[in-house]
């Protein structure tokens, strides 16, 4: 953790968007609400995390960040990877979104993001489990990583599409490693995925796939 940051009029401690150049008061920025593992800071200028920038601009960043902002970044991860257990009682909000992704804070991150757009959320960490749970509530939409234990996500998505039970599941995929053109097309095409997001996703992103997935089916988030 660095220690060399700079403290703005009024004693509190300065960081400097890296998109837009502007300083701002680190005290009191927000996070942003991409579906990652490793949430950021969102510049109240220009309203850019760093999720989506290169390794190198965000590594030097947080070398010269101010401790308060790595402290929230670890309360963040803490909170994220505390996960209530999924419930399968409940009566279930519709629309209804299927999280499955095996890596536990990211999950929880993608569980709260889309419960803020307005949707019910069932999230697991397995294929398998998605599956199952896909067959059982039917849900509108199935948010997947594209590799996960026991049931890769995209084997995931086929099986349900080739399923006349499952196909109209609308099933996105995501993911941090298979980010060529390629592999989005072996995605749509060949997996009969009906969205491919590379990781990290935004939250204006994920909206607007979903809202575009769904149409008028789509929920109004709360302001």
């Amino acid at each position: 953790m660095a220690e060399d940051f700079t403290i703005i009029p009024g004693g509190s401690p300065q960081a400097t968007c890296p998109s837009c150049g502007r300083p701002y008061d680190a005290s009191s920025v927000d996070f942003c609400d991409c579906v990652t593992s490793a949430r950021s800071p969102r510049c109240p200028y220009c309203q850019k995390c760093l999720c989506k920038l290169p390794k190198d601009q965000q590594q030097a960043f947080w070398e010269s960040a101010p401790p308060i902002l790595w402290q929230k970044k670890m309360e963040l991860r803490r909170a994220g990877s505390d996960a209530p257990p999924v419930d399968e009682t409940l009566d279930l909000k519709r629309p209804l979104v299927l999280v499955a992704e095996d890596e536990a804070v990211t999950r929880r991150v993608a569980q709260r993001v889309l419960e803020k757009l307005g949707y019910g959320v069932l999230a697991v960490e397995r294929g398998d489990e998605a599956l199952r749970m896909a067959r059982r509530h039917h849900p509108d939409v199935l948010l997947t990583d594209a590799l996960m234990p026991k049931l890769d996500g995209r084997e995931l998505c086929l099986q349900l599409k080739q399923d006349p039970e499952t196909a109209s599941i609308r099933v996105i995929i995501m993911t941090g490693l298979f980010t060529k053109s390629q592999s989005k097309s072996e995605a749509l095409q060949d997996f009969k995925a009906d969205a491919f997001l590379k990781k990290p996703v935004d939250f204006a992103e994920l909206k607007t796939v979903l809202d575009n997935l769904l149409g008028s089916a789509a929920p109004v988030p709360s302001p």
